[in-house]
This record gives C-alpha cells, sequence and structure tokens, in this order.
C-alpha cells in the first residue's frame, strides 16, 4: 500500500511540472512536497520546518497563514476574488492608489 507521501510524488512525477527546475534532477531524490505554512516557516508532508527563503521571489513578504491576512482575504473573496482593471477599475484596487499616492514622493501620483 503507497504512503500519502509515496501516491503524491508519483502524481507530481506523472503530472506537475515545476517552473525553474530541473526536473530530472527534481525527481532523482526525494522530492520535497510542502503540505502547509505558519509564519515564516513551511512544512513539509512528513512534518520537517524549513524558513521560506522563496516567499519574498512570489510577493509572500508577509509569512504563511498569517490570522490577520487569512481574515482580510477572506472578507475581500465574499465580495470579489478578481477583477481586472483593463477598462474598468474596483475599490480595492482605488483604495490601494490612494494610499499609496500619499506615501510616495511628490510627483509620484499613480500607481
Amino acid at each position: 500500500m503507497q504512503t500519502d507521501y509515496e501516491r503524491l510524488a508519483a502524481t507530481s512525477q506523472a503530472h506537475l511540472w515545476n517552473p525553474f527546475t530541473q526536473m530530472k534532477d527534481y525527481h532523482a531524490s526525494e522530492p520535497l512536497i510542502i503540505e502547509r505554512g505558519e509564519g515564516i516557516r513551511l512544512y513539509d508532508i512528513h512534518g520537517r520546518a524549513y524558513f521560506d527563503g522563496f516567499s519574498s521571489v512570489w510577493l509572500n513578504i508577509h509569512g504563511h497563514n498569517v490570522p490577520e491576512l487569512n481574515q482580510a482575504i477572506t472578507d475581500q473573496l465574499g465580495r470579489v476574488a478578481h477583477s481586472t482593471l483593463l477598462g474598468m477599475a474596483n475599490v480595492p484596487a482605488i483604495e490601494l492608489a490612494g494610499k499609496l499616492a500619499e506615501i510616495t514622493p511628490p510627483g509620484l501620483t499613480k500607481v
């Protein structure tokens, strides 16, 4: 009987492409499979903790599973998950633009 790790590793190898990763090398050894995040740490499916040194690359500079951010995201999802700025605007984008314009140097008025 396969363990969860073995099942996930096999499914990953069969179906998942990891960007910026040499896939032959990734699958040649025990693939790292992340299950959850808390603050600045990620945890693999074996329970091992890792500092998340990549998060800022993908704009997650505030950590993982932060209750205040989770609530803000949940609140926003209750209104609208995504709305383009192509030919229209949306309330969060307008409010954020106004706040950013307030704190930038003079002359920087568009974000």
